[in-house]
């Protein structure tokens, strides 16, 4: 990696924005470029939990297998967000998988011992990095009480609606996602089944809440579907 794609990456990465120059040169020793086939594993779980992971271009998700072999996932990330940190608290293995879904990914990873040495350098990363982390523990409490309270159709509005807080693009009143979901995937993170997100999505179309193809959804207005 060169240093100009060094600073190009460190300035879409959300925690790593605005470090100095000889932060920059100190990270870019080290940080490794992947890119990921669609439908493939970043890491599984067993593995050592030795890097860290920033989301450059694609859709990552990260989740576990129940006794039954059926992948429930947890989050979703986009570029610029990091994900399987847990090696910074001390963890050593990891519990959880990472994958790519239909698309190609390309993430950047940082060495978790070279990430806590910045850290120890530059506390305002270490501030920014818990933050983040408390955002991603709020939405999951909030996934949880939906589990437990909500049926399934609101679930499924209520992951639309989060996504296109996080991705959305806007376009007057309209706002489109562009991922790169199955049905079964959005089944799995709303703990529905394919066949309802297929019922429920159907259904918004026809109350022309939404639209949707097999790359993008776009809301007709927010408001309306929440």
């Amino acid at each position: 990696m060169t240093n100009t794609e060094g600073v190009d990456i460190f300035e879409s990465v959300q925690i790593l924005k605005g470090l100095p120059a000889d932060q920059q040169e100190f990270l870019g020793r080290y940080i490794q470029n992947k890119t990921f086939p669609k439908s493939t594993f970043i890491y599984s779980p067993g593995e050592e939990a030795d890097w860290v992971y920033f989301v450059v271009n694609g859709v990552v998700k990260t989740g576990t297998i129940n006794d039954e072999g059926k992948e429930v996932i947890k989050n979703i990330f986009y570029p610029g967000e990091m994900f399987g940190e847990l090696g910074l608290s001390g963890m050593t293995e990891r519990p959880d998988f990472a994958g790519t879904l239909k698309n190609e990914v390309e993430v950047m990873r940082i060495p978790v011992k070279i990430l806590k040495e910045l850290i120890n350098k530059n506390p305002d990363v270490g501030l920014r990095m818990i933050e983040k982390l408390g955002e991603r523990i709020t939405r999951s409490e909030k996934r949880l009480e939906r589990l437990i309270f909500d049926d399934a159709r609101t679930r499924i509005i209520d992951f639309l609606l989060e996504q296109a807080q996080k991705n959305g693009k806007k376009f007057a009143d309209e706002t489109l996602i562009r991922h790169g979901f199955t049905h079964q995937d959005m089944a799995n993170i709303t703990g529905t089944s394919r066949q309802l997100v297929t019922i429920v999505l159907n259904e918004l179309k026809r109350e022309n809440l939404i639209n949707f193809d097999r790359n993008s959804i776009l809301i007709r207005d927010v408001n309306q579907l929440k």
